[in-house]
């Protein structure tokens, strides 16, 4: 028995299959980090040209009554590939500004009297989003606008993970909540002639 230990010592039988059995879970990881890098990089993208695509749609649509549905349309379908994490499709919101760019994410004007450049309770502003109440954004949330006017449109979906393993272990989650956001001006005329 002795005489043994130096012969396994030597042997070479099997190296391959531990060598295989300490690298293959590293590989396998990190080619499925990849593939779902890639999974979610194509989802977004998808999701971005799907909003912009819906937004130009919007904006020089020939039917005003029907906008929201074109909208709600393109953006589903852009995004019918991918699997939805929870069952919902993907949404998309609006919000009308004025004709100008420039107003996009702007408050509401106000008079800052006390010079803290915040809106304080008492400090009168101008309802622009006609709300009632003082907001951050002044734009008009659900409204796709009207002719000439500017309008932000967010998209949201979350998709499902290809592989939940490697997702729980990097983000916590076995989806991941993607956005896309574009701002468009509507048509300066609005025609009816696409109304059926």
């Amino acid at each position: 028995m002795i005489m043994r230990i130096p012969l396994l010592a030597r042997d070479e039988r099997g190296v391959a299959a531990v060598e295989f059995g300490l690298i293959a879970p590293v590989v396998v990881l990190m080619l499925g980090g990849f593939m779902e890098f890639a999974h979610v990089s194509s989802a977004r993208s998808t999701l971005e040209a799907a909003t912009m695509r819906a937004a130009r749609a919007v904006a020089a649509s020939d039917c005003p009554s029907q906008r929201e549905a074109i909208l709600k349309a393109i953006v589903e379908n852009g995004m019918s590939g991918f699997r939805s994490a929870d069952g919902k499709k993907a949404t998309i919101t609006s919000k009308a500004y004025s004709s100008r760019f420039g107003d996009v994410g702007e408050p509401e004007p106000f008079e800052d009297t006390n010079g803290n450049k915040i809106h304080d309770d008492g400090e009168s502003y101008t309802d622009v989003n006609g709300n009632g109440k003082y907001d951050t954004d002044m734009g008009a949330s659900g409204s796709i606008g009207a002719a000439g006017e500017v309008v932000s449109y967010t998209a949201e979906f979350r998709v499902g993970s290809l592989f939940p393993f490697i997702s729980q272990q990097f983000v916590g989650s076995n989806s991941y909540r993607l956005r896309a956001s574009t701002v468009v001006r509507n048509e300066p005329v609005f025609r009816t002639t696409g109304c059926v």
